[in-house]
């Protein structure tokens, strides 16, 4: 025996305290190794097979997994015995057989394990081993691998409860499942006590040594389903225990606390407690355990012959780090970033339901928390409002906190955002429009964008047509259209030619149209022309053209006669 196991002066065999379980546990991982194959023929455990999970079970259903290169999940800390299993506690206050009541004690079965919960001194006794079974199936969610381990609880050479323990294992899962099968046995037989009704606790309880980490920090989480266990403070791996689904019984009370002050000691004193467990954790980081209670026959009692079944799940969690697509994105200022992020554990089991917590620093600072769905996955998404360059960190808040812990899985992605481009605006400013004494008409305005200018200008035809021209018998003409000599002419006619010319934002620009040679014929002859002048301008960015329509009165001068010399 390591003189890391004390013997408590006065205990009963079996029953151990614990002098520097750090120190034992470097001891015996260093030789797990060599001790392993031995270990498993020497503490009579059968292991089923598959992986990456090891599962063992004990011939008093003794539980233990451990992950290869990790480490185990209860102690001690090699081997595949842990100290974690199922107990029966009949009270003495309830209408119990004499024997199970003890006097005012009650008893307790259960195993003694290698640091607890030392199960043997008065008022608790050792369950009777009967034999183990060996591993079946295939490993498939159809087919699992399965064993079946017997044994009893007995009280002065009498038995008064069978447990069948069944464990199952899917290979490639991160927990296996436990069911505990308790038939009332009282009047079956000659070993068997007289036929009568039992009133019990069923309990699964065991002493955490997560991820080969003596010390943890509570952990539990509301489900559906409900989750009680411990967390590595250097791998974030997470272990404890779930809460089968129906129509498995519920728990009627939980606990994660202090490996043998708060557990063992409730597991020890189970038959006169109701209830068993508290309903709480402890956050803070210490030599830590698990235990869970079902109280569903405390009141209304196990009859002769019957039975009940109780399951749990006991999973291991090892998180991966997280799954961030994309790492790295260009986005234009006014789109939305979007950054999905997935939670798993080391074989692809998601975290569902698990906060996510992320900080965006940089040009669009924020911060917030998402929830996973039922896949792992989450999704940030934020809208960039300015120009820059964004980090999100993000990290998953395995324990619900709100802070982050080194053993929170955690990973970063960048974003960098692009100034968007201005919107399109035709828009412009005129400064002047005049008409010179040639007859050319100018325009100065200022393009708010660059782009290109289109000026057209117009007359009413019938200002530059004789009189004549209205007076022609000519037949009705349609509508947009006037008789001119006879002839049905459109309404107006050019004054100039089309002028378009590139324009730059905010710099002045100039337009000059000159007069046709037929009215500046016109002009020339004193007559005055009234001009429409439609200037057009579109912003090389696209979008819809602005136009705006101007009056220019153009007054002609007739021409001097020249005086022929005499």
């Amino acid at each position: 025996m390591s003189s890391a196991y004390r013997r408590q002066p006065g205990s009963p065999a079996g029953r151990f305290s614990r002098y520097s379980r750090r120190a034992i546990a470097m001891v015996l991982t260093a030789a797990a190794v060599s001790l392993f194959a031995s270990s498993a023929l020497a503490d009579g455990t059968v292991t089923l097979p598959g992986g990456p999970l090891v599962v063992s079970v004990g011939t008093l259903g003794e539980c233990q997994s451990s992950y290869p290169n990790v480490g185990v999940n209860f102690f001690p800390p090699s081997g595949t015995l842990g100290d974690c299993g199922f107990f029966l506690a009949f009270p003495a206050a309830a209408a119990n057989p004499t024997a199970l009541k003890n006097g005012t004690l009650g008893t307790v079965f259960g195993f003694a394990g290698s640091a607890g919960p030392g199960l043997g001194d008065s008022g608790s006794l050792i369950y009777t081993a009967i034999g183990q079974g060996p591993s079946t199936g295939t490993g498939t969610v159809a087919d699992p691998y399965t064993e079946v381990t017997t044994y009893k609880a007995s009280a002065s050479n009498l038995d008064y409860a069978l447990v069948t323990d069944t464990t199952t294992y899917v290979s490639g899962q991160a927990q296996f499942t436990a069911k505990y099968d308790v038939q009332n046995v009282t009047g079956s037989g000659s070993s068997a006590a007289p036929s009568a009704t039992l009133y019990f606790h069923a309990l699964v309880a065991g002493d955490l040594f997560v991820a080969n980490e003596d010390a943890g920090t509570g952990v539990f989480l509301g489900g559906p389903p409900r989750f009680i266990g411990g967390q590595n403070p250097h791998t974030g791996t997470l272990g404890g225990l779930i809460e089968a689904p129906a129509p498995a019984l519920p728990w009627s009370n939980y606990q994660e606390g202090n490996w043998n002050g708060d557990i063992w000691n409730a597991v020890r004193a189970s038959a006169a407690a109701t209830p068993v467990f508290d309903n709480s954790i402890n956050p803070i980081l210490m030599d830590n355990g698990v235990g869970v209670s079902w109280d569903q026959f405390l009141t209304t009692g196990l009859a002769a012959s019957a039975h009940a079944t109780f399951s749990v799940v006991n999973r291991t969690q090892v998180p991966s780090t997280l799954s961030v697509q994309p790492v790295n994105q260009n986005l234009t200022v006014g789109a939305t970033a979007t950054v999905k992020v997935t939670a798993t554990d080391n074989v692809g089991t998601p975290y569902a339901n698990r906060p996510l917590v992320y900080k965006v620093a940089g040009a669009n600072p924020r911060s917030g928390t998402i929830t996973t769905d039922a896949a792992g996955v989450g999704t940030i998404t934020y809208p960039g409002t300015a120009a820059g360059l964004d980090t999100i960190q993000m990290f998953l808040d395995l324990a619900g906190t709100g802070t982050q812990t080194t053993q929170d899985p955690s990973s970063a992605a960048q974003i960098t955002w692009a100034p968007a481009p201005p919107t399109p605006n035709s828009s412009y400013t005129v400064q002047s429009i005049a008409a010179n004494p040639d007859g050319t008409i100018t325009i100065t305005f200022v393009p708010t964008q660059s782009g290109a200018a289109t000026v057209v200008t117009t007359v009413p035809t019938g200002t530059i047509a004789s009189l004549a021209a209205f007076e022609s018998k000519a037949k009705k003409c349609k509508k947009g259209k006037v008789k001119i000599h006879g002839k049905c002419l459109p309404k107006t006619t050019s004054f100039g030619k089309v002028l378009t010319a590139p324009g730059t934002a905010g710099v002045p620009l100039k337009l000059s149209v000159k007069p046709s040679k037929k009215t500046a014929a016109i002009l020339k002859k004193g007559r005055t022309l009234h001009v429409t002048a439609t200037l057009t301008y579109k912003s090389s960015l696209g979008g819809a053209s602005t136009a705006h329509v101007y009056k220019v009165t153009v007054k002609g001068k007739k021409a001097k006669k020249k005086h022929k010399k005499h």
